[in-house]
């Protein structure tokens, strides 16, 4: 539906560049990134507010050059941009005319989408006497009342509450299903991409790092920057010294891990794992079949509600950090100061590139 190959953008002395990543139809690709990572330079790039290189395919057609009218591109950004002088049935029609829709095939659409959101009572509402969950959900009818191929979405629920995000997640969810539209969503939120992608691509400085779907980027990211943005904190240097084998002083020295594949014997490297892949063990349970158990004592225990955050320091000085849920916790009766073994399952251990 959508694909972008080796796009690259300007914005002043900011440089996106060989950007590939494409959004079939009913699926939603978030792009994600820290502050300044490049996200917005790339949205703009695809709706034609700022000129490009490479290319910009839509449903088969090269749109790099076309005016932003003629995308037909839907579109909410974070801002949201309804007209404050419009009423919400105004800001509504607004779409219509803007893209040359006929009121007879306008109107159909709308009504359906209306009645899926439940904004028919807001009709005679102004933007400013709206609530921002009133308020998102009228920018995402206007957005899809003119039937565009490709939604984007900027960042359009940072300034919401939790609850009141999630209840639009599944909105967005239910109308893609419904209409089986293709979303570009740009985020910096780990937790909004997982509820509503199907693939990711990670940028980080104007650079794309890794593009796949959710659960790869988030279980094996490709390199460390990728790692840390996506919540990895234990990471620790090493050297591979055998197919799958590392020697990490800082966890004990050797170490059998997966997804070793490609390192030759010497080779420096990161080995990782994931908070919530870190085990919590009985000290006189055995070992399980390809795990290290580590022992030392918790520094930290901290109770969130439906997970518990727990701080590892290893007899030998290393850090790790754990993550479980609440029952886990009770289970182990863990207290701060408390000594402890953690166990690191090796298909949950992975490398990364120095």
């Amino acid at each position: 539906m959508l694909r972008l190959e080796g796009l690259g953008a300007e914005a002043g002395s900011f440089r996106l560049d060989g950007i590939h990543l494409a959004v079939g139809e009913g699926e939603c690709h978030a792009v994600l990134g820290p502050s300044g990572s490049g996200k917005t330079t790339l949205l703009n790039a695809v709706l034609g507010v700022v000129p490009c290189s490479g290319r910009i395919q839509l449903g088969g057609d090269d749109i790099s050059k076309w005016p932003m009218e003629r995308r037909r591109l839907g579109y909410v950004p974070q801002s949201l941009g309804l007209f404050p002088h419009l009423t919400v049935r105004e800001n509504l029609e607004y779409s219509a005319r803007a893209c040359n829709i006929p009121a007879m095939e306008f109107a159909p659409r709308l009504d359906r989408l209306v009645e899926a959101t439940g904004i028919g009572t807001l009709y005679q509402r102004w933007p400013g006497t709206l609530s921002g969950g009133e308020r998102q959900r009228v920018a995402l009818v206007r957005a899809l009342a003119s039937a565009p191929k490709v939604v984007l979405l900027d960042e359009p629920f940072t300034a919401l509450n939790e609850s009141m995000r999630r209840d639009l997640w599944w909105l967005v969810k239910e109308l893609q299903q419904l209409h089986a539209l293709a979303v570009l969503l740009i985020t910096h939120d780990l937790a909004e991409a997982n509820f509503l992608a199907d693939r990711i691509t990670v940028l980080i400085q104007g650079k794309q790092q890794q593009s796949g779907e959710k659960l790869t980027v988030y279980r094996r990211p490709a390199t460390e920057s990728v790692a840390r943005f996506v919540g990895v904190k234990n990471l620790f240097p090493a050297e591979v010294i055998g197919p799958d084998v590392v020697n990490c002083p800082a966890l004990g020295g050797r170490l059998e891990v997966s997804g070793g594949l490609g390192y030759s014997e010497s080779t420096a490297c990161i080995v990782a794992i994931r908070s919530e892949h870190v085990a919590l063990r009985n000290p006189g349970d055995p070992p399980l079949t390809g795990e290290v158990r580590i022992s030392g004592h918790f520094e930290a225990v901290l109770d969130l509600g439906e997970a518990a955050l727990m701080r590892f320091r290893t007899d030998s000085g290393t850090h790790l950090e754990v993550r479980a849920g609440s029952r886990v916790l009770r289970r182990y009766g863990l207290q701060t100061g408390q000594a402890g073994v953690v166990g690191l399952p090796k298909g949950d251990l992975f490398l990364l590139p120095s």
